[in-house]
């Protein structure tokens, strides 16, 4: 039944609600009076009710204080505004008369000055203390009377000044009753169909089962019923009758939703989760969703798994790193081993080793290769980009978080291998976050307070020295002893030069097939320069200066003057600064080894220029332009 409050403000009205209520007779709503005049009586008083009618600075007030109950408001006409005046007219003389009021008691009134033959002042009230303030304003600038709302009208006698109040008449207290049950109905459709809709987006999982507030089944889906009693129809039945937990009555009982339970359904272990179903904080029923665990588990597999398609997939494998020293050899040899066991790898290394190709390849031998391969630059991103991007973050976490969240790296990489990037550059304040991980496995999104289990292997690179890093303080000592479990050296090209001309080969056949060219020769001087120079950017250097040589150069033969041709600009050529051998000791420039080779050559072939141009790999009139520019040939 619905419970209607009228606030009187006087009491001529309270005999117009109930004369309008008796002849109405209105059988869905039991309607009650209360006699309130001013803010104060609104903020104490208390309503069991479903909707207030109200009019005026009380109806305000009444949606200000007490904003979880429907309040409507009781019209005022223009007539009633003009019957309120011309009282005023008659009983006082008034020319000038002041309307202070709520919106839709001021409104249009104005237009009334010639109508009938005053001047009207209008003043727009929204709070109690206004109307008193605005008396004074009103007296000040000539008023003769007042005219306004029963608060109004009061303030104003005991200012001593004349003044009315506007009556509300049968026909706004019929609007305002009709307005109550329109809005009544709409409120109570409204809060069915959100309680319907609301359980079943949250809580469908599998099967669904509704019980009355007597426990009676009232719903069932086909999987619940499959779940629960195959063979029998089960609606209309007790719920103990098919499900053997109490879970259900407690919650009918007590009114408090169960979430995560773990029930015993014949032989099968179900996730469960009871939520009472409440109108007006009356329990009037229950709803049961059942998940078969095993299913669970089915398909967080297939999720994670599905994550591979989206490029969290290692890409490279130990054979596709090239080389034949003895280093790199040892270094293959050593992440090999790594590959069998499951424990933290730390490769140290300098820019452009190969850091990355050695931990795809030890992810894509290691029992987890079918798992997935998350790669993060911990130098790439600000702190709190990394953080999120690690660890993941809850709906309204921050401003621009994701509508639901979103799962982080570490997340991503379950069952599977991570990589972290340049971890020295995480910030200390991060470092605590990650100890967390390599201690217990497990994550907390930023902003939630759910514990996320994770299992992970952590592969780490590095071309800083850790070490003294813990010792200055830039670096926590405890991740520094759980990252290093296993480490590997990847040796810079400067310590194996002799796997220079296989990468050589390697990156200008792979360059030259990609931009649909012809493979070429490098002469034997271009080879030995090359593999004089120190190559501080090691293999990434050298694979950009192939690019480049195979995006610049034309003909099928690489010699000195084609790398001489590249500009400054475009690549750091092996010129400057003087290399360094083995040993630290200084090699010559490049044009100084040229020169060596030119020289070297013409003395073997005897002075015979054509014959140390083919010795050397390049033409006669390029022999005799470089004797020239080095001044070898007068």
């Amino acid at each position: 039944m619905l419970k209607i409050t009228f606030v009187i403000p006087y009491y001529d009205l309270e005999e117009t609600v109930n004369k309008y209520l008796a002849d109405a007779r209105h059988q869905d709503a039991i309607f009650n009076t209360t006699h309130i005049v001013g803010t104060e009586d609104v903020k104490k008083l208390k309503f069991d009710c479903d909707i207030i009618i109200a009019r005026g600075i009380t109806c305000a007030a009444l949606r200000e204080y007490h904003p979880e109950i429907t309040v409507v408001e009781i019209p005022v006409t223009g007539y009633d505004v003009i019957c309120a005046l011309d009282e005023c007219k008659r009983r006082f003389g008034a020319k000038r008369i002041a309307v202070i009021g709520a919106v839709n008691m001021v409104y249009g009134s104005p237009i009334l000055n010639n109508i009938m033959d005053i001047e009207v002042m209008v003043y727009r009230v929204n709070k109690e203390e206004d109307a008193s303030y605005y008396i004074h304003d009103a007296v000040e600038r000539g008023a003769d009377a007042i005219v306004g709302g029963l608060m109004t009208y009061n303030f104003a006698l005991q200012l001593g000044v004349n003044a009315t109040w506007v009556k509300s008449r049968e026909d706004a207290i019929k609007q305002a009753v009709d307005e109550a049950i329109r809005t009544s109905e709409i409120k109570e459709k409204e809060r069915e169909r959100a309680e319907f809709f609301q359980i079943i987006m949250d809580y469908t999982h599998e099967g669904i089962l509704a019980v009355d507030r007597s426990g009676h089944i009232t719903a069932v889906n086909t999987s619940a019923a499959r779940m629960l009693s195959p063979h029998r129809k089960i609606l209309g039945r007790p719920v103990g009758a098919v499900l053997s937990s109490n879970a259900i009555s407690r919650v009918l009982e007590r009114g408090e939703e169960e979430l995560g339970a773990l029930e015993l359904v014949g032989e099968t272990h179900v996730a469960a989760n009871f939520v009472p179903i409440k109108i007006d904080n009356a329990v009037t029923g229950a709803v049961a969703t059942l998940q078969n665990v095993s299913r669970i588990v089915e398909i967080e597999n297939k999720i994670r798994k599905k994550i591979l398609t989206k490029g969290h997939v290692s890409k490279y494998r130990f054979q596709d790193i090239i080389g034949g020293s003895p280093r790199i050899k040892t270094a293959i040899s050593t992440a090999e081993k790594f590959s069998r066991v499951d424990a933290n790898v730390l490769v140290y290394g300098e820019t452009g080793t190969g850091k990355e190709l050695f931990a795809h390849s030890i992810h894509s031998m290691s029992a987890r290769s079918q798992g997935p391969f998350v790669a993060v630059n911990c130098a790439a991103l600000p702190e709190q980009l990394l953080e999120s991007e690690l660890f993941g973050y809850a709906e309204g976490a921050f401003t621009g978080a994701m509508k639901g969240g979103k799962a982080g790296l570490f997340e991503i990489a379950h069952e599977g291998t991570i990589f972290l990037d340049e971890v020295g550059e995480i910030p200390l304040t991060l470092q605590a976050k990650l100890l967390r991980v390599l201690q217990e496995r497990e994550i907390m999104r930023i902003g939630h307070d759910r514990v996320i289990p994770v299992n992970v292997r952590i592969i780490a690179a590095t071309n800083k020295d850790l070490g003294r890093m813990a010792k200055e303080g830039n670096f926590r000592q405890d991740i520094l002893f759980r990252l290093d479990v296993l480490h590997i050296n990847v040796p810079p090209l400067r310590q194996r030069r002799e796997d220079i001309p296989l990468l050589i080969d390697h990156y200008m056949n792979l360059y030259r097939t990609r931009m649909g060219l012809s493979g070429v020769i490098l002469s034997p001087s271009v080879l030995e320069l090359l593999e004089s120079y120190s190559w501080p950017g090691n293999v990434r250097e050298l694979a950009n200066l192939c690019e480049r040589l195979s995006a610049l150069c034309e003909g099928n033969i690489i010699d000195c003057a084609d790398i001489e041709g590249l500009s400054a600009d475009a690549v750091e050529k092996p010129t400057c600064p003087v290399p360094e051998n083995l040993d630290g000791e200084a090699v010559p420039e490049l044009k100084t080894l040229e020169k060596q080779a030119i020289i070297a050559a013409v003395q073997a072939a005897g002075g015979n220029h054509s014959q140390a141009a083919r010795s050397l790999g390049i033409s006669r009139s390029t022999l005799w332009r470089k004797l020239k520019s080095l001044k070898l040939q007068k």
